[in-house]
């Protein structure tokens, strides 16, 4: 099983000039490295970007090497070739490093490119970079810990967290900000991969729902398939039925009515719908409406269209409701909302009818 991996962003260097101050810088340093050995006594690998000691990167990477529980490549250094500098922990002990180094010239580019490629971020103190790190992590979803005790962007970080916690429960929150003891790194590092495990529960209940949803969509698929072949059928055997009885009659009826079933059914499956019976049963009653409408508007200007003097007459009509059925259920919304659109009061073409 593949072992998770933390970010590790920030600054706690006394001269820079940030906005929230610094506070404990010396403190923060050896936070640092507590919890360098605490994500190593707990499994994680790290992702680091720079020896320079300004960075906390120098910090972690000695306290997490200093626990002995390092194993090889955990640490791995992303940067552009030549500018990731080296770690003194590196001399006699390289085996536990892996450099990672980046064909682009530009360390933004090896160090946003690896973000999605974490299973968390940690993030001390900091500039500007720290605290655009920590508002991509937040959006991505990534379990973040943003230590807001000794100021910096990580404070901001952690201000944002506080208002969208993602997978980070409330404890966890209070947790960052809380003033730094003796066990603050242990339950930093605890609430790290608590996180993570919410995020890999979620993430398979995803999983899980959308094959749900395939499945459904699948036999949706099917059965309008089914539906289809059932309306194809009741034709074919219409043909064979004496025009002007029950069944042709029937044909009229139950051919729109599958038709529409099966096009509302493709059309709920395209939207990435669930309410497939709705759907159906829907789109059935749409195409029932648009069918008998259709052979309505025949029988206005061919009244004997269904008697059995007119052999022909319900054999034509069957090829048309199909396809009419079946683009009423396509557009069922669009049927209903016509329908109640339809001004009923006006009766001036049945008034001329009555009087021909």
């Amino acid at each position: 099983m593949a072992r998770p991996r933390v970010a590790i962003v920030g600054s706690v260097e006394q001269t820079r000039k940030l906005d929230p101050p610094l506070r404990q810088p010396e403190e923060a340093k050896r936070a640092a490295e507590q919890l360098g050995r605490e994500l190593a006594e707990a499994g994680w690998d790290l992702t680091v970007y720079s020896a320079d000691p300004d960075f906390v990167e120098a910090d972690v990477v000695h306290g997490y090497v200093g626990s002995g529980k390092a194993v090889a490549a955990s640490i791995q250094l992303r940067a552009p070739r030549g500018k990731g500098g080296s770690f003194d922990e590196m001399t006699g002990q390289a085996d536990l490093f892996d450099v990672r180094s980046d064909s682009s010239r530009d360390w933004e580019v090896s160090f946003y490119r690896s973000l999605p490629q974490c299973d968390g971020i940690l993030l001390i103190g900091g500039g500007r970079s720290t605290l655009v790190t920590g508002l991509i992590a937040l959006t991505m979803c990534i379990p973040t810990v943003a230590v807001a005790t000794f100021g910096g962007n990580a404070q901001k970080v952690w201000e944002s967290l506080d208002k969208e916690r993602n997978d980070a429960t409330e404890e966890d929150v209070a947790a960052m900000a809380n003033d730094w003891r003796e066990s603050s790194a242990k339950r930093l590092v605890q609430s790290l991969d608590a996180q993570r495990k919410a995020r890999q529960l979620r993430q398979q209940k995803d999983i899980r729902q959308q094959r749900a949803r395939s499945r459904r969509a699948l036999t949706s698929l099917v059965f309008s398939a089914v539906l289809l072949l059932a309306a194809i059928g009741t034709i074919v055997l219409a043909w064979g039925w004496r025009p002007g009885t029950a069944g042709s009659v029937f044909a009229l009826i139950v051919v729109p009515v599958l038709a529409a079933a099966a096009g509302a059914l493709i059309r709920t499956s395209l939207d990435a719908g669930q309410e497939w019976t709705r759907a159906a049963i829907l789109g059935g009653a749409a195409g029932l409406i648009a069918g008998l409408l259709f052979v309505a508007s025949q029988l206005i200007g061919a009244p004997n269209v269904l008697e059995a003097s007119a052999t022909q007459g319900v054999r034509r009509l069957l090829f048309f409701v199909l396809p009419i059925g079946f683009i009423a259920g396509l557009t069922f919304d669009a049927v209903y909302s016509r329908l109640r659109s339809a001004d009923v009061s006006q009766v001036d073409t049945l008034d001329k009818l009555t009087k021909v």
